[in-house]
């Protein structure tokens, strides 16, 4: 009588063991999914002899200045 129960009990971890691994596998592969589609990030430092020309300061205090920021805020959406 013992034999039942117990390889009932041995199907039952086997399922969970496999059912983790299994898990643990999708979890990877979601992981190297989302690092191959994720975009290249357009403000980091540059590497080697490259240097970054845009200065996000520019000049201040031109009369269109503010609107024509606001006008490519709006027009950007950013």
């Amino acid at each position: 009588m013992g034999q039942p129960g117990g390889s009932k009990w041995l199907e039952r971890l086997q399922f969970t063991l496999l059912f983790l691994v299994l898990t643990v596998m999708v979890h990877h592969v979601f992981g190297w999914m989302q690092d191959w589609l994720e975009p290249i990030d357009p403000y980091k430092v540059p590497e080697g002899n490259a240097a970054k020309v845009f200065q996000a300061g520019g000049e201040t205090g031109a009369a269109g200045d503010w609107g024509d920021r606001l006008k490519l805020f709006l027009w950007l959406g950013e």
